[in-house]
């Protein structure tokens, strides 16, 4: 696997979401989100002040997603995901949706991504995160695998176009006393 150094992730802008959007139109896999739902991830960025508190979320739901840049003018991927808050329990966290476009794939770009996302769920006090893949999507499956998921149950029928099971996939977060990542 090619690597691509050095490998910036940062809060995804409304000046990515072009990008985003050609990519997801490039992408059979890709949901199908509106340009309203884009601009919503943007507008609901978690690492605001009102949204997260010493490590807890004070409102009930947060969508954040983050984009990978090689450099500031070359952009690589992005990653979405979703906290839920439950009164009296941890977070429950969702990675919603990995994208790298295919010619830049295989280079630690999506690893990179997950990780990120890994460690917001861990900051959040969250004790796991959940994904969902289509049951045919290989590479996915592996790659999410090598980031510690397992799998956890399948979604008959879940997807659309063409019509498809998902595998559902949960990977636990925990640290050890002094702080390291279990």
């Amino acid at each position: 696997m090619m690597r691509v150094r050095p490998l910036r992730i940062r809060h995804l802008e409304t000046a990515d979401l072009p990008v985003v959007r050609a990519w997801m139109r490039d992408d059979p896999g890709a949901p199908a989100w509106s340009d309203d739902d884009l601009a919503g991830i943007v507008r609901s960025r978690a690492d605001d002040p009102r949204t997260i508190r010493a490590g807890k979320i004070r409102v009930g739901r947060i969508r954040t997603a983050w984009i990978a840049e090689i450099d500031p003018s070359t952009l690589a991927g992005f990653v979405v995901a979703t906290a839920l808050s439950v009164p009296e329990a941890p977070p429950e966290c969702e990675l919603e949706l990995v994208l790298v476009p295919a010619p830049i794939r295989r280079r630690g770009i999506g690893r990179t991504l997950i990780h990120t996302v890994i460690a917001w769920t861990r900051d959040l006090g969250a004790e796991e995160i959940w994904l969902e893949v289509r049951a045919s999507n290989m590479p996915a499956l592996q790659l999410y695998r090598q980031c510690g998921f397992v799998i956890a149950g399948r979604r008959p029928g879940y997807y659309a176009d063409p019509p498809e099971d998902a595998v559902l996939m949960r990977c636990r977060i925990g640290c050890e006393r002094g702080g390291a990542p279990v």
